[in-house]
């Protein structure tokens, strides 16, 4: 055994993801101890969730994983394979990964300008057969030469269907290998030959160029007849397109590339210069910059990204702001980089499918959980280049006799996180309010006071809280290292709301005629985006008559005083969008007087509005469940994981810089991969934390 104590401050996805870094491979009996110190009963921090009232799932929030997410994918791949379900839990109904994610290519947009008012559509991406979370993917960047020539080849693949005689029945652009075929494309697209020639023939030598060089580097002598082809391309397409209305949407698509590629030429991205390039402007005005048409900025893709990002600064609608760069990474990978499909939908709650199997696995590899443990301050030495000491507040004692707190319960069969604390395995009920900091708001007092001390308790402690956490518990830091203080100024969070809303009737009997199950984003200026959840309620308890849909909704909401503010901004919010909005997607939900609330279902005989009691709905404001936003210039002021300033400290969040530097699931687990990093450095000899940068 090692002589090295890790302990790591918060239970959220990065701070479980160093956990089982520090715990595998040759890694595994390395350490001493490594202890995850969590508050409440509870894991996961914005992607927690939870089982309530007739075991309903009840989370922070819509998730779902995108195909590109190959470190989270890899992380759950490597946690299903240990756990072995099948031969150590036959009676649990998810035994594998595969079990848990389902591919879906289904994305749902809103066409907010259309000739009758909002209308909603859907777009189906073809699947590709590949798997996310592949050994090695998470480590293959996407380049920008990559983006470009798959950009490229999405073009050529567009157009040279183009003299299909047969209308599009939906809007189609594929980003797939295989491609649907000459049937799918308007006539009225037409472009001359000879720049399509020679649009097929850059697309070929890109190609080539790509798989020849070790990094970016795109001559300057294929600049100019490269854009020029794309300026023509753009240009005629611009012009014919007004005489096919039904193409369109698959112009704004085509518009989105061809200026995307545009500005990478003219920014030198092909020529070695990182995303980060262009990160002082927003995602919007780049486009503008390289000539988007006015309808493409304002177009239900480019709302889209916005809407999925929580893109909008201090919750604010008309203050749309996204770092250029990033979005241009996260666009390039979420076309032309998701493995399997664009989504994978989780077939649980996010508690269920992520963070009970993961804590199942940390504890058989003997990691040691500490809950009802509230990190209050985080001490520096002396000198302020080291954490003398972490103080905590103990929230609940565990029953005489108990050892450990045992955190889950089963529902048909799935272990699954309980909507409160076990009181039976606690000495005496803690109260509520366990989930929240005093600084947002009330919190229980606790029972007592614990303090960790370097040398005695660890070696090298893990901050892996919520940026928005980081001022309150750890204010010397800030204080005494300015480029802390600068992190909390500038890298943004805002406050989100979230509405599950059980029906009555399913969603196709409400007027929706899209798929079932889709996702679907840009509409509203409140609730943008919805998810079709139906597939859960199988998961869940209900009595007769059990409801039959399920909806999740989610957005932004702006800086409220306090938490019951914020919960009553949500309710009136939620019900000024029923009753005006959400017949866009449900146009039997709603007649002259509004939203037909008997929609909602009850059980226990309530009518109006009131229904909303019988929902879930959250205001998120605590200062742990704000969401990270990327806003322009913000990303030089992330801290990387092992570049604290300070000796046996390291950091982990999606508030990190990890080279994916976006509020998500996947940055939280390629922080945690980069803690795990600093820590293992630090135990060869190496200060874990370094300087700051």
């Amino acid at each position: 055994m090692g002589r090295d104590r890790v302990v790591i401050l918060g239970g959220g996805m990065a701070g479980l993801t160093t956990a089982w870094e520090l715990t595998s491979g040759a890694w595994r009996d390395r350490f001493e101890s490594v202890t995850v110190y969590q508050r409440g009963w509870r894991l996961g921090g914005k992607g927690a969730s939870s089982r309530g009232e007739h075991g309903r799932v009840e989370e922070h929030g819509l998730h779902v994983l995108l195909g590109y997410y190959d470190a989270t994918f890899r992380v759950l791949r490597e946690v299903y394979g240990e756990l072995d379900r099948a031969t150590t839990d036959p009676g649990c109904p998810i035994s594998t990964w595969r079990d848990a994610f389902v591919p879906s290519g289904d994305v749902g947009l809103v066409d907010v300008g259309g000739p009758a008012g909002p209308e909603a559509f859907v777009t189906r991406f073809t699947g590709d057969g590949r798997l996310p979370g592949e050994p090695g993917a998470e480590d293959r960047p996407l380049r920008p030469l990559d983006v470009a020539v798959r950009g490229l080849r999405l073009l050529a693949d567009f157009h040279g269907v183009t003299g299909a005689r047969a209308r599009p029945t939906e809007p189609y652009l594929s980003t797939s290998p295989r491609p649907r075929g000459a049937a799918a494309v308007d006539p009225g697209l037409a472009v001359r030959a000879g720049a399509l020639t020679s649009l097929a023939a850059l697309t070929v030598l890109a190609e080539r160029a790509a798989a020849l060089l070790g990094s970016d580097d795109l001559d300057e002598a294929w600049s100019a007849p490269l854009t020029t082809t794309l300026v023509t391309v753009r240009d005629e397409l611009r012009a014919t397109v007004r005489a096919s209305p039904a193409a369109w949407r698959t112009w704004e698509l085509v518009d989105l590339v061809s200026t995307t590629l545009l500005g990478m030429l003219a920014d030198g991205l092909l020529s070695g210069q990182g995303y980060e390039r262009i990160d002082h402007l927003d995602y919007r005005e780049w486009l503008a910059l390289h000539g988007a048409a006015p309808t493409t900025l304002d177009s239900p893709v480019v709302r889209g990204m916005y809407d999925l990002a929580l893109a909008y600064e201090g919750g604010d609608r008309s203050r749309p702001r996204f770092a250029a760069g990033l979005g241009l990474q996260l666009a390039g990978r979420m076309l032309f980089d998701a493995k399997g499909a664009v989504f994978w939908r989780m077939q649980a709650g996010m508690g269920d499918v992520v963070f009970a199997p993961l804590y199942q696995a940390l504890v058989r590899r003997g990691v040691r959980f500490r809950f009802f443990r509230r990190l209050d301050q985080v001490h520096l030495g002396p000198d302020g280049r080291r954490v003398a000491s972490v103080d905590l507040a103990r929230q609940a004692d565990l029953a005489p006799g108990r050892v450990d707190y045992e955190p889950l319960v089963r529902h048909h069969g799935l272990p699954c996180w309980p909507a409160g604390p076990v009181v039976s395995q606690l000495d005496g009920d803690p109260g509520p309010d366990l989930e929240t900091h005093p600084a947002g708001g009330a919190a229980a007092p606790g029972v007592g006071r614990e303090l960790l001390e370097a040398g005695r308790d660890f070696d090298v402690a893990v901050l892996a809280v919520s940026l928005g956490m980081v001022p309150h518990v750890a204010a010397e830091l800030l204080d005494r290292i300015p480029a802390w203080g600068a992190m909390c100024r500038e890298v943004a969070t805002v406050a989100t709301m979230s509405a599950q809303l059980w029906l009555e009737q399913p969603e196709s009997a409400l007027g929706w005629q899209g798929p079932a199950g889709v996702t679907l984003s840009g509409f509203g200026d409140t609730f943008d985006t919805w998810a079709s959840m139906p597939h859960l309620l199988v998961r869940e308890d209900w009595p007769a008559p059990a409801p039959q849909g399920l909806a999740y909704f989610c957005g932004t909401m702006p800086d409220v005083p306090d938490h019951a503010t914020g919960e009553r901004h949500v309710r009136q919010t939620l019900t000024r969008f029923l009753d005006d909005q959400v017949r866009v997607l449900w146009p039997a939900a709603a007649d002259g007087a509004g939203f037909r609330w008997e929609l909602l279902h009850d059980g226990q005989g309530r009518v109006g509005p009131d229904r909303l009691d019988a929902q879930y709905l959250r205001a998120n404001t605590d200062p742990s469940d704000r969401y990270v936003q990327s806003l322009p210039g913000s990303g030089r002021h992330r801290m990387a994981p092992g570049a604290t300033g300070v000796a046996n400290l390291v950091v982990a969040g999606d508030w990190t810089a990890c080279g994916l530097d976006a509020g998500c699931l996947e940055a939280a687990v390629r922080s945690g991969v980069l803690a795990a990093r600093a820590v293992r450095a630090a135990t060869l000899g190496g200060p874990a934390g370094g300087d700051v940068p």
